[in-house]
């Protein structure tokens, strides 16, 4: 059975980006309920200081003018966010709306693609934690999706049934729900129809739907929505207002609508609160988790009218499966949180945008989802290559000693002095330490003696005594994280 101490850690290496021996020492001192209370009521935490409010181009000096920011800016800007916020649950669940709601550069691109995923990066933040059906709606009118999902192309008597399948299969519902009868193929050509004319207004020189409204800085004021009546608006004339039937229900729905019926109206409901809980809990603790655990956080989903908040509190602190054997170290840690946590423990100072490139080759490339159904992680994040890039990426971390541009890598002295390592510190304790802080659980016997033997191991190949002095940190130490941060051990959390 897992002692508190490692259930703690277990709780920060899952809603939020892991936490040092000494913050778990902290966290276990002020309680499990005051800590899971102080994660996800974090809006009343106050924000890192050095947290740009938005993202600045790669000029100099840079423009934050959101009509002129590329892609890299803004992910850069999310990268150095997750490193230096104070709301890790926050940016966890933006990582998960994100991986939800897959909307890929490769069609949201110029001129407004980066403005567009910009702000639905900023919608899935605002309601990270939110009640499910505000989240939804506003990624009914979110520009980044009326485009990824062709609902710009979406008009009366030639409906396109692409958002309306996907936020079925997908957002709402899940494909096994169709599979049991919850949804049909002609509630899915209905519920099409109420998304006609749901898209982004016209610019007047550039094509239609092309280059939309490039000069504005407002979202609302690039949607064009129906209105509840035909004005004979832009989009009025694209919407059909006719009755559709949803559910087995004949009504002049809208796509708002849609989204109400499924969250108000059995079996959808249930359908819906059960593949919303199960996936937030594989996200956080485990796959494929046990009937009655999905049954439980659907019931929470539906009685507090799917407040995320609600579920996540409960989650942590009333689900034992949450710090079962099973949920310890069982999840592969996604490129951004590889990179992230890494960082954040070693108290790295490092430029996000030296980070982008490097989590691409580890199989994650912000805002550049594979498909529709996000990154198929797991298994998928442990491949050769992308297992080569992390120790690649480690390496780089670790023998980074440039004080320019503000990369300073590790802060190694500031580690050793957070760990009481100092000059006559044994080996043993310095593998134990950096184990604790990196790893957070025990090697295997023969994995630590090893690592012990490196550590008193001289370059020529001799083992003899060992100090921690300037030499041994340089090298050995640094080293040592390296080692830590590439072996299979350092890749779940």
């Amino acid at each position: 059975m897992a002692s508190q101490y490692d259930r703690m850690a277990h709780l920060w290496r899952r809603a939020g980006f892991g936490a040092a021996p000494h913050e778990v020492s902290f966290y276990l001192k002020l309680g499990f309920e005051a800590t899971v209370d102080y994660l996800v009521n974090y809006e009343s935490v106050e924000e890192n200081p050095a947290v740009l409010p938005a993202p600045v181009t790669a000029a100099n000096p840079p423009v934050s003018e959101i009509t002129v920011i590329g892609i890299g800016d803004v992910a850069n800007w999310w990268v150095d966010l997750m490193l230096k916020t104070r709301r890790p649950l926050q940016e966890r669940m933006v990582l998960f709306w994100h991986d939800h709601f897959a909307t890929s550069y490769t069609k949201i691109n110029p001129p407004n693609g980066p403005k567009h995923l910009y702000w639905q990066n900023q919608l899935e933040r605002r309601y990270a934690t939110g009640k499910f059906r505000d989240l939804m709606k506003g990624i009914n009118r979110d520009p980044a999706m009326l485009r990824w999902l062709d609902n710009v192309l979406n008009v009366k008597n030639s409906p396109n049934e692409n958002y309306a399948r996907e936020l079925f299969e997908i957002f709402m519902l899940g494909f096994e729900a169709f599979e049991a009868g919850v949804y049909t193929e002609p509630d899915v050509q209905q519920a099409a129809r109420a998304f006609t004319g749901w898209g982004l207004l016209r610019n007047t020189d550039a094509p239609p739907m092309g280059a939309q409204n490039g000069p504005l800085t407002d979202p609302a004021q690039v949607v064009a929505i129906p209105p509840a009546t035909n004005d004979n608006s832009f989009a009025a004339q694209r919407h059909d207002y006719t009755g559709k039937t949803v559910f087995g229900v004949n009504q002049n729905f809208n796509g708002d609508d849609i989204v109400d019926l499924v969250l108000d109206r059995e079996p959808q409901r249930t359908a819906c609160a059960r593949m919303l809980g199960k996936k937030l809990f594989e996200y956080f603790a485990y796959d494929n988790p046990e009937e009655h655990v999905v049954t439980h956080l659907a019931e929470v989903l539906k009685r507090t009218d799917f407040d995320v908040k609600v579920l996540l509190r409960d989650l942590f602190l009333n689900v034992k499966e949450f710090y079962s054997e099973r949920a310890l170290h069982s999840l592969i840690k996604w490129p951004a949180y590889y990179v992230v946590s890494a960082a954040r423990l070693t108290q790295a100072t490092i430029p996000a945008r030296a980070l982008n490139d490097r989590m691409r080759a580890m199989g994650q490339w912000l805002f550049w989802p594979p498909d529709v159904f996000g990154w198929p992680g797991g298994a998928e994040w442990s491949t050769t290559s992308q297992l080569l890039a992390r120790a690649n990426w480690a390496n780089e971390l670790v023998t980074n000693r440039s004080t320019t541009a503000g990369n300073t890598g590790v802060a190694l002295e500031a580690l050793l002095q957070q760990g009481g390592l100092g000059a006559d510190a044994a080996p043993e304790q310095v593998v134990d330490y950096f184990t604790t802080l990196l790893v957070q659980r025990p090697l295997a016997a023969g994995v630590r003696q090893a690592l012990v033997e490196y550590m008193r191991k001289a370059d020529n190949g001799t083992v003899g005594n060992f100090r921690l002095d300037n030499t041994t940190k340089d090298k050995k130490v640094r080293g040592l994280i390296h080692l830590l941060l590439s072996r299979p051990e350092g890749q779940n959390y």
